[in-house]
């Protein structure tokens, strides 16, 4: 809200749209051409409302409430251990993803990711993880060994699009079914089941420790 009143002055709130699964460039232009501003202006000052918007997270951020969903850390730490290079990609942009994670101490386990502040299309995320996946390692990643974890129909549309293999979590808020019907190449309806998922993962994601001399 703040960043639309100060760069777009425009009273607006997210709310206004469905929002859920969108990365922050494609609600940002949701809501204002909701809202009536032109797309020329909405791209012209994207770039500001961006920095606004970071401005306005890291002032609240420590009053933030969010939690660890369960199941998750013990998923992350097991993973860790078994040498899978894992990243984080959101629709977020990176500082208030980095933020995110900090303040829930899960930062250190994502070397890499794609961000919404890389690109509007949650697809391009995924596949800029990948990149980068690949220049950190030294090694070219298949599509194969690549996992991406959603919880939403988009993640599982991204996934499809970026030719990665894509496991729906009913965490948020689609049903199992409704994940299903998007046909994901799994589905969990939680991350609890630590072992069941870390199975599918380890089959053939990718792990720098099995090219190493």
């Amino acid at each position: 809200s703040d960043a639309f009143r100060q760069v777009y002055r425009v009273e607006a709130d997210v709310d206004c749209i469905n929002h859920h699964g969108m990365t922050d460039q494609e609600i940002i232009t949701g809501v204002l051409k909701k809202n009536g501003v032109p797309l020329e202006e909405i791209n012209a000052k994207m770039s500001q409302c961006m920095k606004v918007m970071v401005r306005s997270f890291k002032k609240m951020v420590s009053r933030s409430h969010a939690r660890v969903l369960p199941g998750v850390r013990n998923l992350l730490k097991k993973l860790k251990q078994k040498n899978v290079m894992m990243g984080l990609v959101t629709g977020n942009l990176e500082p208030i993803a980095r933020g995110k994670l900090r303040k829930l101490r899960l930062n250190q386990y994502f070397e890499i990711g794609g961000f919404g502040s890389d690109d509007a299309s949650r697809a391009n995320l995924v596949r800029m993880a990948r990149k980068r996946a690949a220049n950190l390692s030294g090694y070219e990643v298949t599509d194969s060994q690549i996992y991406l974890v959603g919880d939403t129909p988009q993640d599982i549309s991204a996934a499809k699009e970026a030719a990665v293999k894509v496991i729906a979590v009913a965490t948020g808020n689609y049903t199992r079914e409704e994940l299903q019907k998007f046909n994901p190449d799994y589905v969990f309806a939680d991350l609890v089941g630590t072992d069941k998922i870390l199975k599918v993962i380890l089959r053939t994601t990718f792990r720098p420790d099995k090219f190493s001399p």
